[in-house]
């Protein structure tokens, strides 16, 4: 059994570099695309379509403009929308993720030892996360000694909480009655982001296993978008499938109900880079934020899916991305306004307008200088007990 957490630790030690590595490439990237937005025409030249620069593709046209990406294909190339770096990220993550799954399955099968409790204990913890202070300090500390208990290999600990904690926290804000000491969705998902955070301050190595399950719940977290081609999918049904729909014994869910869950997974997310915690570092903080932002609007079309998943972003990571980078900021915005939403109208889409004019208030009537609520967690103040275990 010591043998077997040697290798675990050298496993983890690799992942840690890994992510190290990505991190550094990652923040890179986001400060060049701050550089060139911030080099940007000013607000009333920013008025015509224009470009957001991701460092990763200085060439890619404007949403709308007829090139070539537009057409259908049997390639993966043209069916598939994303900067090329974060379809590199997002199949590095995925595949710590496979290698971690696989080696616990066998870790679990060889060993005499029911693991079992740790995980339903997690689940536990995850459940009653409140939008209070106290109460996350608490829960993200219980959090931190079971993925440091030595009575569990913690590669099936941290496995266990990547995945609760974009499973559980996706339901609250589908659902309010999993949560039931949880004032409101949002509420849930800015405290989940303060735990994340604190949790990943002590266990860095979970960062990129809760990023690959949020790849894997959502596609848009990439950021990614998928083109329905018939030349691609065998049906209508197997693309639904590729871009996340959920199936109940045989049945798809509906669209509102994947448009729903698309929702809370982007909100978790936003509330995520958005974190804040003084001390404690964010290894996926605002400089990710921003370079997800440059990458949706350089590479994503203009469609309900996307505007959902904008919506989302906006509305919990808008404000912390405005006080952080001020005018490069409301430039991205009057792109959005200007570009992402003037394709959205000329889809033609009765269905779209509910979402076009959310988004254009937020941007017209100034909100994202609002902070959302449950961004301030409730009661005393974070200590430095968060971060000493």
């Amino acid at each position: 059994m010591q043998a077997k957490l040697r290798i675990e630790e050298t496993k983890m030690a690799a992942l840690e570099a890994e992510r190290r590595a990505a991190k550094e490439a990652g923040e890179k990237e986001a400060s060049e695309a701050s550089k060139r937005i911030a080099a940007a025409p000013s607000q009333q030249e920013a008025a015509k379509p224009q470009l957001i620069a991701d460092s990763s593709n200085l060439n890619l046209q404007p949403q709308g403009s007829g090139s070539n990406r537009t057409k259908k294909s049997q390639t993966t190339g043209d069916v598939v929308r994303a900067a090329q770096t974060a379809l590199t990220l997002e199949q590095g993550r995925l595949l710590k993720l496979k290698e971690l799954e696989e080696a616990n399955r066998t870790l679990i099968m060889t060993s005499n030892m029911d693991f079992s409790n740790h995980e339903r204990h997690i689940s536990r913890l995850i459940r009653q996360i409140r939008g209070i202070k106290e109460n996350v300090r608490v829960k993200a500390s219980e959090l931190v000694k079971i993925l440091k208990n030595p009575s569990c290999p913690q590669t099936i600990s941290v496995a266990a909480f990547a995945k609760k904690v974009i499973w559980i926290v996706s339901l609250v804000c589908c659902s309010y009655k999993v949560v039931s000491h949880c004032e409101s969705p949002d509420n849930a998902v800015f405290a989940c982001g303060h735990v994340i955070v604190l949790v990943t301050s002590q266990v860095p190595q979970a960062m990129d296993l809760i990023l690959a399950e949020f790849h894997r719940a959502c596609i848009y977290t990439v950021p990614k978008h998928i083109v329905y081609s018939k030349s691609f999918f065998e049906s209508k049904e197997a693309y639904y499938k590729d871009i996340g729909h959920r199936e109940d014994d045989g049945k798809l869910e509906s669209e509102k109900d994947y448009l729903k869950r698309l929702e809370s997974y982007m909100k978790l997310y936003g509330a995520l880079v958005q974190t804040e915690v003084q001390g404690v570092p964010n290894i996926h903080g605002p400089k990710e934020g921003w370079a997800w932002l440059a990458r949706f609007l350089n590479d994503l079309p203009a469609n309900m899916y996307t505007a959902v998943a904008l919506n989302a972003f906006l509305q919990t990571a808008g404000f912390a991305l405005f006080r952080k980078y001020k005018s490069q900021f409301t430039k991205m915005l009057l792109i959005i306004l200007n570009d992402f939403l003037k394709a959205l109208r000329e889809r033609e889409d009765s269905e779209l307008n509910p979402i076009i004019l959310e988004i254009q208030s937020y941007i017209e009537d100034n909100k994202f200088r609002q902070e959302p609520e449950g961004r301030s967690l409730q009661g005393q103040l974070l200590s430095s007990r968060v971060y000493s275990y």
